[in-house]
Formats: structure tokens, C-alpha cells, sequence
């Protein structure tokens, strides 16, 4: 038997199998599709410590980033994190006092920020043509990167394989036994019968349906996102951009990737619409009752209600553990280390702020502490009909 069992294969639950065994627990991972295919393989995939608040989710920040290079130095031939600076401007005067705010706190707080004109922005990033005007001011952050996800997560689950895991992709777990608030026996769609001593949920936007079967409670908001990558182009490009109403990165093969809050809100509209031919087919398919909307073309976020990632025992089910957050290619390689060694026996003070006791039972709303899911959410609904904080 198994010491623990992971739900997900994504680069959380991947980041959590490898920590786990690394630990010496025996681990079992389960993944409904194939290896980071989720929305690990529909994402901007940046370092985002620039954007995180409040402080503890700030510092926790910084540790992924320190992790993440640990871990890439551990394996020669596998490279994941592509360091990269980020340039950073805003058009309306309210947005641009912003970033003026977010310079100043990552000042006090010891994060390498500047301000540079516009001649030394083409210094710094010659492929950029932009006509500044009023936006004149442009945050220059040296420090920070961009990912690979699905090089993370089968590097990680290959270690984590090399030192004795079994993974098992396109089997979904579909029942868990719960016993006096313990799971006792996980069932998959191909019939696989599993207990463990804990089951660890990295089920990414489907963590609220595979706590569900256990009878617990995670609430999420699910916002789906639309990322697109160029094909080749010699742009030359070099850093992160955050433009108003765009962000673009490098990518490899002189592509670039692109996201846009616009396009995302636009996007959420027609995911309500793909929610709603879902519930349509629960009319004629009662075996649908549990499913839910994967994707729409588009990856789904699972973003906790204040932002904050979520990671601890739910209340409810004493061998339940959870581990899920947005921005989570960035803080996967920290969450992932964390978790195990709380599951190896040694608590984690440092995730006290992240535990899911802090919602009350039925919460389906709060105001987001983290400044990237605060923004993310605003301008989303600038550009949504239906507004992310009312989805299931």
C-alpha cells in the first residue's frame, strides 16, 4: 500500500510527487488526462513575485524562485526557467500611480525594481517599438523569468519515478470511501481500487470536484484564460512585457506568447456559455452530475476566493490534503516541498497563512489579498457579462 496517493499530474502535483519521495514516502499518482495537458500547458508561465501580496505570499514567492533554480541545478540536461527581466508601463493615470505604489512596496521589501527612461528602455529591449507619451515611466524589474510547465512537470515526475513512483495517466479517480472522516479507498475509471495513508489533492481546476468526493469542501473560482504562442518570428525579443492590455514573453524557436485581462473577460463569457451546454447535457446524461467544464480551447485557473493558495487538510476529512493555487507553475516547486515535508512529519509554520480553514463553510466569495488575482479579477470584469466571482 501506497503512503500517499496524488491526485493530479499537472506541475503541482508533479512538484509534490517528486518532494514526497524525495522524502522517502511511497507515492502514487493518478491523473485523469496525460502529464501537465491541463491548464499547466495553458499558461503565461512567468515569475509573478513582483505582483504577490500580501507579504507572506511575497516571500513564499521568492522561495519558489530559489527552488525552482535548485531544482533545474539538480538536473543538467533538463532546463526549464529562462531567466528574463520584465518591463513594465501603464496608460491612464490611475494604473500608472499603481505601479508607482507596487515600486515603492517592493522597494521597502528588498525587490530589485528601477525606473527608466525611454532611451534606456530601447537599450534594454531593442526589439521594442513603443511610442511612450505619457507613459514615460517604465518599471524595470533585472530579476525574474519565464517557464517551460510541461518540462517541469515530466522532469520532476521522472525523478519522482526514478525513485519509485507509479504514475498512472488517463485514469481519473471517480469515488473515494470515507469512513468516520477518513478516506479509506480511492476508486478510478478503469476500476483501480487504492487506499493510502493520505491522499494529496493537486487536482488544479478540478480540486472542488475531487474533494467533493470525499464529502469536503474547497471553494474555488475556476477563470478560464486564453494564452497564444507565435510561430516563429525574428523578433528578437529578450524580456517579459506588461503592457496595458498585454502581456508578451519570449518563447523558444524566436516565438513569442501572448496574454490579455481583455480577451480573458471576453473569454469568460463564452466559458459561461460552455458551462451552460454542460448543464443541458446533465438533463440527458444524469451520470454527468459530477462533471464539469475541463476546457473550453482555453485553460481553467483554479484561483481560491482571497488569492491565496490553498494547502493543508480540509476540514472534514482527516487524510485530505490540499494543494492548489493560481500562479502555480511559478510557486509549484515551494508548495510541492512544503506539503511533503508536513506529510513526512514535520509542520510548516510558514504555510500557516495558506490553510483552508481560514474559509468559513459555505464561503463563495472574499476580497482576494493578492494583488495579481485582485487585478486579474478586475479587469476581467471590466470585459465580462458575467463576472468570474459568480462561477461554481
Amino acid at each position: 500500500m501506497p503512503d500517499a496517493i496524488v491526485v493530479g499530474a499537472g506541475v503541482v502535483g508533479s512538484s509534490t510527487a517528486h518532494a514526497l519521495t524525495e522524502a522517502g514516502l511511497r507515492v502514487v499518482v493518478l491523473e485523469a488526462g496525460q502529464v501537465a495537458a491541463g491548464t499547466s500547458a495553458a499558461t503565461f508561465a512567468v515569475d509573478i513575485t513582483r505582483v504577490k501580496t500580501p507579504r507572506a505570499l511575497f516571500d513564499l514567492s521568492l522561495a519558489s524562485a530559489r527552488e525552482h533554480a535548485l531544482l533545474q541545478r539538480e538536473g543538467a540536461d533538463d532546463s526549464w526557467v529562462h531567466p528574463a527581466a520584465t518591463l513594465e508601463w501603464e496608460g491612464t493615470p490611475r494604473d500608472r500611480q499603481r505601479l508607482r505604489d507596487r515600486a515603492q512596496r517592493l522597494h521597502a521589501w528588498g525587490y530589485p525594481t528601477q525606473w527608466l527612461s525611454p532611451t534606456r528602455v530601447r537599450d534594454v529591449e531593442p526589439a521594442l517599438a513603443m511610442a511612450t507619451g505619457d507613459a514615460a515611466e517604465v518599471a524595470f524589474y533585472p530579476d525574474g523569468g519565464w517557464y517551460e510547465p510541461s518540462v517541469l512537470a515530466r522532469t520532476l515526475l521522472g525523478r519522482a519515478q526514478q525513485l519509485g513512483a507509479t504514475v498512472h495517466v488517463g485514469d481519473a479517480v471517480t469515488a473515494m470511501s470515507t469512513v468516520n472522516g477518513r478516506i479509506t479507498g480511492v476508486t478510478t475509471a478503469s476500476g483501480r481500487q487504492l487506499s493510502a495513508d493520505v491522499v494529496v489533492n493537486c487536482g488544479g481546476p478540478q480540486a472542488a470536484d475531487v474533494a467533493a468526493l470525499a464529502g469536503a469542501e474547497l471553494p474555488l473560482w475556476r477563470v478560464p484564460g486564453l494564452v497564444v504562442t507565435s510561430t516563429p518570428a525574428p523578433t528578437g525579443l529578450r524580456t517579459i512585457l506588461a503592457a496595458e492590455g498585454l502581456n508578451v514573453r519570449p518563447h523558444l524557436g524566436d516565438r513569442v506568447v501572448l496574454h490579455s485581462w481583455k480577451v480573458d473577460g471576453e473569454i469568460y463569457s463564452a466559458f459561461a456559455l460552455a458551462e451552460h451546454l454542460l448543464d443541458q447535457a446533465r438533463l440527458l446524461l444524469p451520470g454527468l452530475a459530477r462533471a464539469a467544464v475541463q476546457s473550453a480551447l482555453v485553460g481553467v485557473r483554479p484561483v481560491p476566493l482571497d488569492g491565496l493558495p490553498v494547502v493543508g487538510f480540509l476540514p472534514g476529512v482527516d487524510n485530505l490534503y490540499t494543494v492548489v493555487s493560481h500562479s502555480a507553475v511559478h510557486l509549484a516547486p515551494i508548495l510541492g516541498r512544503l506539503a511533503a515535508s508536513e506529510l513526512a512529519g514535520f509542520p510548516q509554520k510558514r504555510l500557516d497563512s495558506f490553510r483552508p480553514t481560514r474559509f468559513p463553510p459555505g464561503a463563495d466569495g472574499a476580497d482576494p489579498l493578492d494583488e495579481n488575482t485582485r487585478a486579474m479579477l478586475t479587469r476581467i470584469n471590466a470585459y465580462c457579462r458575467q463576472k468570474p466571482a459568480d462561477a461554481e
